[in-house]
């Protein structure tokens, strides 16, 4: 699959904080659903991210699902 540099980065970005995809497929527009390995659900990411907060947000939303996984 040919995956977009941004969300390349993305995901390099998230398996450095301990989220690794294991794998992933092309939704409606810019968005790709991704499963990770630490989650029961797929996830649904844009592939455009020119706000960098939107990389900190979707990693503050992988933090809580874990949580809330783990109880």
């Amino acid at each position: 699959m040919d995956i977009p540099r941004a969300l390349r980065k993305q995901l390099a970005y998230y398996a450095r904080e301990g989220f690794h995809a294991v794998d992933i497929k092309h939704a409606a527009g810019a968005h790709v659903k991704v499963i990770f390995a630490e989650f029961n659900e797929p996830q649904i990411l844009t592939r455009n991210i020119d706000e960098p907060r939107a990389l900190k947000n979707n990693l503050a939303r992988f933090r809580r699902l874990v949580k809330e996984q783990e109880q």
